[in-house]
Parts: C-alpha cells; structure tokens; sequence
C-alpha cells in the first residue's frame, strides 16, 4: 500500500472513531470556552496532510508555530481582499493632483472623500470671506504713503541720502520716488502712531516712579505712554521683583525690560563706571541688533544730561557670533561694556575665557524670546551663563508663548518672588518654584494698579485725545487680548488660499508680482534652501532689485546688511527663514506670507507678527496644499480665523519660462534641486504627522513648484504604522515559507523509512507548499 493509500485508510479510521465518539455521547474535550476556538479551528484541519490532527490516542498534535501561521494566513488574505476592494474605487474615482500628469492615487475606498473635495469642503467652512484685489492693495498703498513711519535707527549712525537716492535710482520703482520727506514730518508720524498705539499710564506718572531722566529720554523718542504690558510689568519691575512676562508680539517687550534696566542700573554705574550692570540675551542676531540700537538711542540721550543733573554715561555693547573675537574681549575687559547685548553661545564663550570681565555687580539679566532660545539649542549655554553671575541679580524673563520649556528655564533663573505677568487677566500671580507644570495657576496677589492720569501733568504737551480710555474700553481690551487671541493683534487681516503643488511657484510669482513695489513683504520658507531658490528664482524673472534674503547661514555681515537694507526699503520682498520671525521691529511691513507652513504650528503667531505693530493695519496669507488643508481646522481651534485671499483663478501660464530660467542658469538649477531635497526633507520633521505626512506627498507636482522637469532622488522613511505592519507580515511570510522547505527537505530525506510500526503511521507526509 502506497502513501495515499495510508492516508485515505487514517482518514476512515479518524471518522469511524469520531462516529463512535458520538454515538456514546462522549467526546474527548479539546477546547472549552478558555481555549478561544483553538481547538475548534486546529480540528477543522483534520485533512490537511501537512500533520496529523491527531495521535493514537485522540489528542491534539498541533505547535504553537503552526497555529501562528494560522494567524498569519489570515491576516495576508484579509489584507488581499481590502486590496481587491480598493481596486475598483480606485480605478474609478481617482484623484489626479499633478494637473494631467500621472499622480499617485490616494482613494481610500468608496465612502473615503478625496483629497480635494475634503480641502473643497475645508475651504468652504473655514475661508469664508473673500476680499477683492482693489480692496486690499488700495488700503496698503495708503498705509505706506500715509504713515511714514521711522524706527530707532539701527546703526550708528544714519545713512545718507545719496545712499538712499542710488537705492531708489536702481531698484527703479514709481513708489520710491515719493519717499524720504520732510524728517520732521516722519517723526510726528512715528510720534503720531506710538501715541495711538499706547493707551496706558504716563511714563512721567508719580506713582510709579521712574527717574526724570530716563523719562526725559523716552519723551525726546516719542515714548510717552505705556502699553498694557509695561503698565504691569514695570512697576513690579521697579519694586525688586523677578518677572516671567508674555505678551504678543509688537506690544512693546523691549522697552517693558529696558526701562527697568535704565533705572535701576544709572546708580550703580555712576558709582561703579567699569562694572557692567545688564545683560541681555536673545536668540537672533537681528534681535541684538534691534536691542542694541534701542538701548544705545536712549543711552545716548542720558550721557547728554550732566552728571549734576542725574545724568550717566552707559556703554552699550554688541557681542554676536561672525565677529572679531579678540576685539569684543577687548572692549569687555576695557570696562567699556556699561550693558552687554548678545547671543547666548558668543556670551558664554566670553564668560568662561575673558579673564578681564565680571559679572559681580551685574544688577539685571534679561531672557528675551526665550522659548526661541531654548528650541535653538542654547539650554547649556543659558546654563553655564546663569550658574556664573551674581546670585543677587534681578532677571526677567520674555516670551510670546508660555510653554513648558519656558516654566522650566523660570524654574531655574528666576529667584526673588517671580511673579507671571502678561496682558490677559486681572492680577499678577506667583511663578511656582517646585514641581508644578503651571505657571500662572500660583498664589494671586493684589490685582494690577491702574494708573490714571494726574489732574495736574505739569505742563507737558500731551493732547486731551491721548489720555486713557475710559474702564469700558479697557475691560473689552482685556477680554480681547484674553487666551490665544492676546498674541494676535486686531489690525491684522488674516488670509488663506489652497493652491495646488504644481501650481505654488506660479502662485508665488503672481503674489509678488502684486506687492513687490507698492508694499513691503516678508516671505517666510520652511528652509534655508527654498529661501535661497525662490530669492534667486524671484530675481531671474523681472523682481531682481525688488528681493532680498535672510537667513542663518549668511555670514554675520551679511545678515546685518541685509537687515538694515530692508529696514530702509519702503517696498520689496524679503525671503526669510524663521531667523527673522521673533522679535523684529522692521517699519513699513504690511504682507506675511507663509509660502510654507510653520514646521511648530507656535511659529505662525511669531511670523504673522512682523506686521500690524504697535496699532498699524498689516495683513498675513498662508499658502497650503489640498492635502494640508486640514491645518486651517487646526488653527481654527485656537481662534485663528482666515478669508480667502483673492487670488486669480487662472494663473499666468509661465511654468515653462520658469523652467527655462533653470536650463540657462546652472546655479539656480542647483538651488531648486536642494531646495526640493530639503523641503522633503523638513516635511518630515513637522509636529503634526497626520496633516502633513510626507508620504502622501505627490513628488512629481512638488517638482513642479521648483520648476523642475524631472523628479529628483530622494529617500522617504519608513517609520509609519503601515509600513512596520506590512514589514511584520513580510517577514512573517519569510519565515512561514523557509519552514515549508525545510519540511519539503526533511520530507525528501525520510520518505523511504518505514511509515508503519505496531500499526501506527509513524512516517512523515508531504508537506502542502500551496
């Protein structure tokens, strides 16, 4: 009797036992409730020639493998099913994204919207209101002709017109031939608009106490009212308190921290003339630059006054990196460095080998933008800093958002009743210095002071129109700046617009093309390379005196250049990573555009404000993709509200004249090539992975926004659920399909061993390789 004629005769003898077993209504118990069907479902294999279900005596032969691989099948089939019912939706229904080219198709099955009827819907719910081309450009004419306004210069000393008149000459624009007026006009302006934009108590106040000299000087820069966040903030400040403040962006932080410092350090330094009193730190060198300049403006007005009189001779100091290191230790260890204005890496490289600079009487320690610090990498280098000066110290800390990094570094610098000030609610509060996670949920304290002005101002020229707003205003002011709301201000226009990634670098051209010369625009990329590429790209297609650049990989002159041109641009596009979205006070700025969207979604409240500053209009458009759309839900939870931009629905048909730029320009050809790795690359990296997840990304439009013919190479992770899924199952099957030859070999070795032994099959049967 041969193989099969074994197996046939096991099979009868396996169903004659089972007969019996039921007809004496006994049955050996393979699984109960406990066993979850295994039994059940290892017994239905009873003809599977792979093994014998059974032994002699009627108990389960079965491995744990096996019944894994079981699982395995299962999983494979279910998966080849789903496959075969998403074919025909597919096929059907496809989403083609790259305008006429063969995108990838992203239909998840039939009751699966697709991509662009979800951001349809999006778009519809969430940009609802929609602005014409005149309403918006008009309005922004009229900002800039109408409100000339001048900023504390950032240099030594002004420029001169011939400077600003080959500027104009060259970048040949109608707009620029109207400015530079009458100074004395622009300084009422900017007068006119600071008065506007504080509504707060007088500097000059009695009760809050600040040195006549110092208000003396403020009043000589147009400064004669506080905003919200100097109101709190400086009183406390005056009475020896440390501070943990937060408030929007363009509500006057910088003169809330040194006003303080002007105070209080102009005994020490008429006492101590070498010692340095105040260190400031920030994270760019544009916000040093910016500091610097403040700092030195009104310093310089105090050296005017005799010593007799109250005055005092204060050296400010600039110290980045991409400058001379020995000249900087020089001037520290000279006793010329009064206040001390730098980054963190350069300060704390001077501290530790600078032999001839102490701290020991610094009287104040300012943290600005300290979430930006802490995000770039400078938490050693805060620490080292903070660990090496005087324990004594007053410090203050700044920031447009209050995380949970930012409590932390509080937890560490702040030390003499750190009080939580920002422009929402009624009262300060106690920071907490233990292990609780909230910062303002500490221990209130008496509610903030208001103060109203004098019935006697001395004599002071201030018009009646400028004094505070009556308790009503001031509450609904409170309740506007309330939350999220706070860090956005009231005369910013939000727009939004969902533009196809095949067609972003002609949407770009069409935005610039707009407001390169009747508007000042800063456009924000997600990398130094896109930056680079759409300035060089923007400047090879008619807008070359018109664009600039900024970004972290400029040399140090280079950066300060460029942000002192721009500053003085009345209008132009500056291409910017976000090196330039804390804290820069740039004058004019009336566009934002985020060309990409913010990789932390906290960065879209410091990019929108560079504009509408200290009570001007200013406008901010964000550009997303179909597949991003679901961001504008995002933001729409935090209160951020956006119309729609209006954008052309037909845009202009130049793809193959920006193509063509990259075949006759072989530097910007490799630009674009970097600039797509690198966005990808960053794509990567963003917080939120479900909305912009870098595998749904059709590479083959994204080319296209770089003007790109063919799709470059590059390498995408592999780190999401579906693919550790499938990788396990591959494996699964790799392991699953190694046994199966095993056993066909260990099969082919024992095939002809007796089969039979005291009529029990003890052979080996052919393994199933189905």
């Amino acid at each position: 009797m041969g193989i099969k004629g074994r197996q046939k005769k096991l099979r009868q003898r396996e169903e004659l036992a089972r007969q019996q077993q039921e007809q004496g209504g006994h049955a050996p118990e393979y699984g109960n409730e406990d066993d979850d069907g295994l039994a059940g479902r290892v017994f239905e294999m009873g003809e599977c020639s792979f093994h014998s279900p059974m032994d002699a005596m009627g108990r389960l032969r079965m491995k744990k493998s096996d019944f894994f691989r079981m699982q395995d099948m299962e999983v494979l089939e279910q998966m080849q099913e789903e496959h075969q019912s998403r074919r025909k939706p597919a096929q059907s229904g496809a989403v083609v994204a790259g305008g006429g080219s063969a995108s990838r198709k992203r239909c998840r099955g039939a009751a699966v919207d697709s991509v662009e009827d979800v951001a349809e819907e999006i778009e519809q719910r969430c940009l609802r209101r929609q602005y014409t081309d005149e309403d918006l450009f008009e309005k922004s004419k009229s900002a800039i002709t109408g409100n000339r306004l001048v900023t504390l210069s950032t240099t030594a000393e002004a420029p001169d017109d011939s400077r600003l008149a080959q500027a104009r000459k060259r970048r040949g624009a109608s707009l620029k031939t109207e400015e530079l007026d009458n100074p004395m006009e622009e300084q009422v302006d900017l007068m006119e608009q600071r008065r506007n934009a504080a509504h707060g108590a007088l500097y000059r106040h009695p009760l809050i106490g600040l040195d006549s000299v110092v208000v003396d000087a403020l009043q000589r820069n147009g400064f004669y009212r506080m905003t919200r966040i100097q109101e709190r903030s400086i009183p406390y400040a005056l009475e020896g308190y440390d501070i943990l403040g937060q408030a929007r962006t363009g509500s006057g932080k910088t003169l809330a921290f040194c006003v303080p410092l002007l105070h209080l350090a102009k005994d020490t330094v008429r006492k101590y003339p070498n010692a340095t009193v105040g260190l400031l730190l920030a994270p760019t060198k544009e916000l040093c630059v910016q500091t610097h300049a403040v700092l030195s403006t009104l310093c310089e007005h105090i050296a005017a006054v005799p010593a007799t009189a109250g005055g005092a001779q204060f050296y400010v100091q600039l110290i980045t990196g991409g400058t001379n290191v020995s000249e900087e230790r020089r001037r520290l260890a000279s006793g010329m460095a009064s206040i001390v204005v730098g980054t963190p890496g350069r300060i704390h490289d001077h501290v530790l080998h600078c032999k001839g600079w102490h701290l020991s009487r610094l009287r104040l320690l300012v943290l600005d933008e300290a979430d930006r610090m802490l995000a770039d990498g400078f938490q050693r280098d805060l620490d080292a800093v903070i660990s090496r000066i005087s324990k004594g110290r007053q410090t203050f800390l700044f920031s447009a958002t209050n995380s949970k990094s930012v409590r932390e570094l509080a937890r560490l610098s702040l030390s003499r009743l750190p009080l939580f000030i920002s422009t929402a609610g009624d009262a300060p509060s106690v920071v907490e210095m233990g292990d609780s996670e909230t910062t303002g949920a500490g221990t209130s304290i008496a509610p903030y002071r208001v103060y109203n002005d004098p019935a006697d101002d001395g004599g002071e020229v201030v018009d009646e129109k400028y004094k505070c707003k009556d308790d009503a205003d001031y509450d609904r002011y409170s309740d506007e700046c309330a939350g999220e709301a706070d860090a956005i201000p009231s005369t910013l226009r939000q727009f939004g617009h969902i533009v196809p990634s095949h067609d972003r670098l002609r949407a770009l051209y069409t935005f610039v093309k707009q407001v390169a010369r009747r508007a000042k625009v800063m456009i924000f990329c997600s990398t130094v390379a896109s930056a680079i590429f759409h300035c060089q790209m923007m400047g090879s297609v008619g807008f070359h005196d018109d664009v600039m650049m900024l970004h972290g990989q400029m040399k140090h002159r280079q950066r300060v250049q460029a942000f002192q041109m721009f500053t003085e641009w009345k209008a132009g596009v500056l291409f910017c990573t976000d090196v330039a979205a804390r804290g820069l006070d740039i004058p004019h700025v009336t566009w934002i555009l985020q060309y990409d969207p913010p990789l932390d979604p906290t960065e879209y409240i410091h990019r929108i404000g560079r504009t509408a500053r200290a009570g001007t209009v200013g406008n901010s458009l964000l550009f997303l993709t179909p597949e991003e759309a679901p961001f504008l839900c995002y933001l729409a939870q935090y209160g951020i509200h956006m119309a729609k931009y209006p954008l052309p629905l037909k845009l202009p048909r130049i793809q193959e004249k920006l193509e063509h730029v990259l075949q006759l320009d072989e530097v910007v050809a490799r630009s674009a090539v970097t600039a797509f790795r690198a966005h990808v690359g960053a794509y990567q990296s963003h917080i939120l992975k479900e909305t912009f997840d870098v595998h749904r990304l059709d590479l083959e439009a994204l080319s296209k926004a770089f003007a790109l013919t063919a799709v470059p190479h590059v390498t995408l992770p592999r780190n999401t659920e579906e693919e550790k899924r499938k990788e396990y199952i591959k494996g699964r099957l790799k392991s699953l399909n190694r046994r199966r030859l095993d056993a066909l070999r260990y099969y082919e070795a024992n095939k002809t061993r007796p089969q039979w032994e005291n009529g029990f099959f003890v052979g080996v049967s052919r393994p199933s390789m189905s």
